[in-house]
């Protein structure tokens, strides 16, 4: 969470971005992508000036920025690794090179097959407007004054049928674009920054990833991969934006929370299941805040807690044991924010 003094006064921003595969590429947008998205306001708020921005110029800043992020991790690649130069080099050669720049390469390799997954949310500093970015499969939520929450985002996965036929419609007659359900038998999530190697010809998945790193892909597995990446990109970069005017006379928390939270409920991410947990959610913010308004501990921790087992000692205590043959908890990070009080 970050507080940035910008046009009328303080603009609070708060993301999660969730990683896999890796940190490299997780810490790189989490060291980059706020400062890009804060200059990129400020950069838009001179040019209007004393002019209202519309809220859409707004998304479309939020938009370019996570894309320029990502865009910017295949220039890295291509300035380095251009297609027509590693397509004709020996192996010896490319050696040579990726020693030569050992710790470039080094970088770019772990951006490009590591990924990470993002939900933001951004509001004005008269919190009359709440721009909410997701590219990935984390959840926004937003608990107003009854004891609901409305989800204010779609997951990028294949269990999302509109965007499960958005990944078909892009690759016609390529059966295996989607296989059990991930992005060409790899990837649950269809849009994250990063897994370049998804989004770049397979001359790069052949002859540079899978060499540098032998630890990443066996090889058996690495080739039956490539031999899927026909047509890239397969992992979009194209955030989904939501704007909402936001009531400054109700009572207003908003809910992030990545994919391992829907995951400890073992919720598909249809979008019947994924309501019912947006309401169960709003209860228990609900239930933890007195009579006065204030809140009554970690309003994260409650949540956590009910995914966990709640009030079932035996059930959270399994959940929390770290040795469990049976099942393995993806990470989970939740952040609940009072919008407006």
């Amino acid at each position: 969470m970050e507080e940035w003094d910008l046009q009328d006064g303080i603009w609070r921003f708060s993301a999660i971005y969730d990683g896999h595969c890796g940190h490299d590429t997780v810490n790189f947008v989490h060291e980059e992508l706020p400062a890009m998205i804060r200059m990129s306001l400020q950069a838009l708020f001179n040019k209007y000036q004393s002019s209202a921005v519309a809220p859409e110029l707004v998304s479309e800043t939020i938009s370019h920025s996570i894309q320029h992020l990502d865009n910017s991790i295949r220039a890295d690649l291509f300035d380095l690794l251009p297609r027509d130069q590693l397509e004709t080099m020996s192996d010896f050669e490319f050696h040579c090179l990726t020693k030569q720049q050992s710790c470039r390469w080094a970088t770019i390799h772990a951006r490009c097959t590591q990924g990470s997954t993002i939900i933001l949310a951004l509001s004005d500093p008269q919190r009359r407007n709440l721009w909410v970015a997701n590219l990935g499969d984390s959840q926004a939520v937003q608990k107003g004054t009854d004891w609901t929450g409305t989800i204010l985002n779609s997951l990028h996965n294949c269990d999302n049928p509109a965007e499960l036929q958005r990944v078909l419609r892009e690759h016609p007659e390529e059966r295996e674009c989607i296989r059990d359900n991930r992005v060409i038998g790899y990837l649950a999530p269809t849009r994250a920054v990063g897994d370049t190697w998804l989004k770049v010809p397979s001359t790069y998945t052949h002859r540079a990833f899978g060499k540098h790193n032998q630890n990443w892909l066996s090889p058996p597995l690495l080739a039956d991969y490539a031999s899927r990446i026909l047509s890239p990109p397969y992992v979009s970069n194209v955030p989904d934006l939501y704007h909402l005017t936001l009531d400054n006379d109700r009572e207003t928390f908003l809910i992030l929370c990545s994919d391992g939270l829907l995951d400890l409920y073992g919720s598909s991410g249809g979008e019947s299941s994924t309501q019912i947990l947006a309401n169960k959610w709003a209860k228990i913010i609900s239930r933890s805040l007195v009579h006065s308004g204030e809140a009554t501990g970690n309003l994260a921790f409650h949540l956590l807690r009910d995914a966990i087992g709640g009030s079932d000692v035996s059930l959270v205590s399994q959940n929390l044991t770290l040795e469990m043959d049976e099942k393995w908890m993806d990470d989970v990070t939740i952040l609940v924010q009072r919008l407006i009080q």
